[in-house]
């Protein structure tokens, strides 16, 4: 073996005085501190780096592209969803053994449309299932702590909403570590003892007593992914769903008492008949929350069309090997938009609808920021919830892409249609006609604008109130 160099002088930088560095004094820590020695602070952070240093683990990873880029395109499930149709093409080209699965795929194709007299109840449906957080206990907490913001009684219902979100995520929190262990076991198939080790923990994670052993295995997931971070397969994608992993099992809360304790604490801070209300409505949630655990089953009526043909769509493309290979990056690109609001990210009701009238195809987008005031720069911003802001982003077939932007404050609408240049002068002249049947109604127009679409808006665009939601804390010393 060839003889390892030695360093025998000390390394020198070549600076222009040729001079040696001079070391640091440190400071004696029995000295007391001298506020000359802080740095100056130059300028403030701009809301870039703000950002930047808010998402900093996110962006490491990269994982953050995809949601930002929701945020610069409105219309991103619009296109997502035009994408689907291209499908129809890939299909007819499969060999003719797909025939079954190109057949079943085209069915589902033909029914992802709805009518427009369809349209209302297909809203409600996508946004039953938008948030846990809904109905009459729900709404008595929201009115609580608006009558007593204090810091206590938010710390209590803030605790209370998260012991909700234990109980009815449970099974979720299990299934999502369940379906990442099968992954990973196929990833290393080729590692005989590993792969069938994690088959083997995945499915006893969708057992029916997963919960009540949940502390063993999870002691055993953790050594499984730790032991498969030494495989030579490892690689930077098994990471990531190895810390997904670890994020579900966080998930998990195996304290039984956890939703008794954190509605004790605030049945403490309730007064009389304060009291007697609130025993009610737990009881009340409770009792339908066995009812649904028991049924197991979603009403038809209040399942969502549209979602249901899409998962039924993208399970089956995902599933086909010749399919998903040529159609993967879509799938991505749809599942994204999908899931992307609500979210942190997009903290707005979101809803997709794509529609058929008189042979037209229609694919339309909802965004919706129930306290809308917050994107108000005039003076007439109302109270906190009683103004909505709406943002509607739709393309038809044969005319192109339209954005509406909707305010209502009480009964009062304001309305802004940005449309194909095209087709101002068409949309000026029926707006009277808008006017006059909203006129029936107890609402009434205040503001109507007809302008050229030149380009698309973002939701930060839209929304004025989005971006410094994910900026953190902005305070003045």
């Amino acid at each position: 073996m060839a003889d390892l160099l030695k360093i025998t002088t000390p390394f020198i930088n070549n600076n222009k005085n040729n001079q040696m560095p001079v070391a640091r004094q440190v400071s004696d820590p029995s000295a007391p501190f001298n506020l000359q020695d802080v740095p100056t602070v130059v300028r403030p952070a701009t809301e870039e780096e703000i950002l930047k240093q808010n998402n900093g683990m996110i962006q490491k990873e990269n994982s953050s592209n995809a949601m930002a880029s929701l945020l610069k395109d409105p219309a991103s499930a619009v296109n997502f969803l035009k994408n689907i149709y291209v499908l129809q093409e890939i299909v007819q080209l499969l060999p003719i053994k797909n025939t079954a699965i190109t057949k079943e795929i085209e069915q589902m194709f033909h029914s992802l449309l709805i009518k427009p007299e369809d349209i209302a109840s297909e809203m409600l449906s996508q946004e039953t299932s938008a948030t846990t957080f809904k109905g009459e206990m729900f709404d008595y907490l929201r009115d609580l702590l608006a009558d007593n913001p204090s810091d206590e009684m938010q710390a209590a219902v803030a605790n209370m909403l998260k012991s909700i979100n234990n109980l009815e995520g449970q099974r979720d929190a299990l299934g999502a570590v369940a379906n990442s262990l099968k992954f990973l076991s196929q990833s290393l198939e080729p590692s005989r003892s590993i792969s069938q080790r994690l088959a083997e923990l995945s499915a006893r994670f969708r057992q029916a007593d997963a919960p009540e052993n949940f502390v063993q295995l999870k002691t055993e997931a953790m050594d499984l992914l730790k032991e498969m971070e030494g495989n030579l397969l490892y690689n930077s994608k098994m990471a990531k769903i190895g810390s997904m992993t670890l994020y579900n099992l966080s998930r998990f809360n195996d304290n039984p008492d956890f939703f008794q304790e954190s509605a004790s604490t605030l049945f403490l801070l309730l007064g009389g008949e304060e009291r007697k209300q609130f025993v009610s409505l737990v009881r009340d949630f409770r009792s339908g929350m066995g009812q649904r655990s028991e049924s197991q089953e979603i009403d038809e009526a209040e399942k969502s069309k549209i979602m249901d043909v899409l998962t039924k769509i993208l399970g089956k493309q995902a599933s086909d090997e010749e399919m998903s290979a040529a159609t993967s990056e879509k799938i991505e690109k749809i599942i994204t938009s999908l899931l992307s609001s609500p979210c942190h990210f997009t903290p707005l009701l979101h809803f997709v609808v794509p529609v058929e009238y008189n042979m037209l195809q229609s694919f339309a987008e909802i965004w919706i920021n129930p306290n809308g005031g917050e994107d108000r720069n005039d003076q007439d911003r109302g109270e906190r919830g009683e103004c909505i802001h709406m943002l509607l982003v739709f393309d038809i077939e044969g005319m192109g892409k339209f954005e509406a932007e909707l305010y209502t404050m009480g009964k009062k609408l304001e309305l802004a249609l940005r449309c194909p240049p095209a087709y101002c002068r068409v949309f000026r002249g029926a707006m009277g006609r808008i006017e006059r049947c909203v006129s029936s109604t107890s609402y009434r127009f205040d503001k109507i604008r007809v302008d050229p679409l030149e380009r698309p808006n973002s939701l930060m665009d839209v929304f004025k109130s989005l971006p410094y939601k994910r900026t953190g804390v902005n305070v003045k010393v």
